[in-house]
């Protein structure tokens, strides 16, 4: 197994159990928070329009001379914001994504990872075949992570509460998503023009 897999299997472990000890809305408690300074690829606090808190690091701009530089982050991706705000609990269950991501980050960050891989397919230096295993690599770890945006969602979600013995819904996280037909087109979109999401605009 890779460790981008390994990775994914320990944040979606993380993430039920979680739901499992602190119900809805899924949380991460106080005392197992980092106070570390959050990478440039965190991102879920600019979603609710707060530039000054940690999470939107990739949004502020440093300065350079008299003017200001925007520096790309991973929630530059209209993608991820679209499907961030798709879901009712969407903004609050990825911050907490996000933080179990940083958290869980020892053989890779998910995030990181989509950032690297578009900055090279953005190098115009590198060879061509090294721009498409970038673009390649680059659009599944970017599914990934948007297939973690909304499984965050889904465990935060009435339709979990069976499998914990917290309600009565148990409905699979596959028959849930297919009941969207936006997340689908959206990870379609992905598969089928990977390179829309990395071209520097």
């Amino acid at each position: 197994m890779g460790q981008g897999r390994t990775t994914t299997g320990t944040v979606i472990a993380c993430l039920v159990k979680l739901r499992i000890d602190y119900g809805r809305p899924i949380r991460v408690p106080h005392e197992v928070v980092s106070h570390e300074e959050i990478d440039s690829g965190s991102s879920s606090c600019e979603e609710a329009g707060n530039e000054s808190a940690p999470g939107a690091s990739e949004s502020m701009r440093a300065k350079h001379g008299n003017k200001l530089h925007h520096t790309f982050g991973i929630n530059d991706i209209l993608l991820l914001r679209k499907v961030t705000r798709l879901f009712d609990n969407g903004i609050e269950c990825r911050e907490v994504l996000d933080a179990v991501i940083d958290r869980c980050a020892a053989m890779q960050n998910i995030r990181k990872a989509v950032l690297k891989y578009r900055k090279v397919f953005n190098h115009q230096n590198v060879e061509p075949r090294v721009r498409r295993v970038a673009l390649n690599r680059g659009a599944e770890y970017l599914e990934r992570y948007f297939r973690m945006i909304a499984f965050a969602a889904y465990v935060g979600s009435e339709a979990f509460d069976g499998f914990c013995g917290q309600g009565e819904s148990r409905i699979t996280f596959k028959t849930w998503v297919h009941r969207m037909p936006e997340v689908q087109a959206m990870k379609w979109s992905i598969r089928l023009r990977p390179g829309r999401f990395f071209n520097i605009p």
